[in-house]
């Protein structure tokens, strides 16, 4: 017998199956090398085994929620918020979770939005979290750098002016609260 764990395809499982169900579970074990208690388990597991594809491993869990209106509620949420260019974080969508199952009458205690059932909700959505990697959004191409450095100034609150000489950014009287920018990051005047 292996020691290793390993994945048995449903087509041996049901060979298996059928084997122990003649030859008792021992015999099946010592003939595919299999341990007593997997047979037995599967055994226990025999209209599972013999409804799904014979290509199956492992029965996962479901792949969706409980609640899918909850669930469809949230990816509605986390793609206007992208869509706005700001990010999302787990909490955000815990909190919407927890105000959409109110508003559709699930109880407190059947439904709870935690850390543990948003990860679970990511990995059935395929989300994940990304560090924001700039301050700006994306603009078309046809818009001139020098707007561009302009609005990123202005949404970050910055007072400043440019030099139209060198496409410079001249700081005065900058109020950086909030802002991402920090000391050693520069403006990429190719923007």
């Amino acid at each position: 017998m292996s020691s290793k764990r390993l994945h048995y395809d449903s087509a041996l499982k049901r060979k298996v199956i059928v084997y122990a169900e003649k030859h008792g579970n021992r015999a099946a074990g010592r003939t595919f090398d299999i341990s007593e208690a997997d047979i037995r388990r599967w055994s226990n597991d025999r209209n599972s085994i013999f409804s799904c594809e014979a290509t199956t491993e492992c029965f996962t869990g479901p792949k969706e929620g409980r609640y899918p209106q909850v669930d469809e509620a949230v990816l509605h949420f986390v793609s206007e918020t992208r869509a706005k260019g700001l990010p999302v974080i787990r909490q955000a969508m815990q909190l919407r979770a927890g105000e959409i199952a109110k508003t559709l009458g699930i109880d407190e205690t059947k439904f709870k939005a935690t850390r543990g059932w948003c990860d679970r909700y990511m990995h059935r959505a395929g989300l994940l979290l990304r560090r924001q990697t700039s301050f700006c959004p994306a603009l078309p191409a046809d818009i001139k750098p020098q707007a561009v450095l302009e609005c990123c100034i202005e949404r970050c609150c910055i007072a400043g002016t440019l030099d139209d000489a060198k496409g410079a950014v001249v700081w005065e009287n900058a109020d950086t609260d909030g802002c991402d920018l920090s000391d050693s990051e520069e403006l990429d005047p190719r923007l």
